[in-house]
């Protein structure tokens, strides 16, 4: 299998590290690169969380609410579509609403 490796970087001279990036995500990883690396910052959040602390509610709050914050930048460069941003608020809310005391 070949990849048109000369797709990733733009027309131009506009060699950054941002349109690089893009590239790949685009080209390479058919617009999955943001997602799969949300996907795999929160579970390294949600195991290490749940290691120290021992609590289900505490490692999902906590790793799905950094996964929002990471969705939102990402969201700004381009690597992720828009719903990436509501799933894991959407998870915090129903964390939140699960755990309410």
């Amino acid at each position: 299998m070949s990849y048109n490796l000369t797709a990733i970087v733009g027309t131009g001279n506009e060699s950054s590290m941002l349109t690089f990036t893009q590239g790949v995500n685009t080209v390479l990883m058919h617009d999955m690169l943001g997602i799969m690396m949300l996907l795999g910052i929160w579970l390294v959040l949600f195991i290490s969380v749940m290691v120290s602390s021992n609590d289900a509610t505490k490692a999902s709050l906590a790793s799905s609410f950094i996964s929002f914050v990471l969705a939102v930048s990402l969201a700004a460069v381009g690597l992720v579509p828009q719903l990436a941003i509501f799933v894991p608020l959407i998870v915090v809310a129903i964390t939140v609403a699960l755990s309410w005391r």
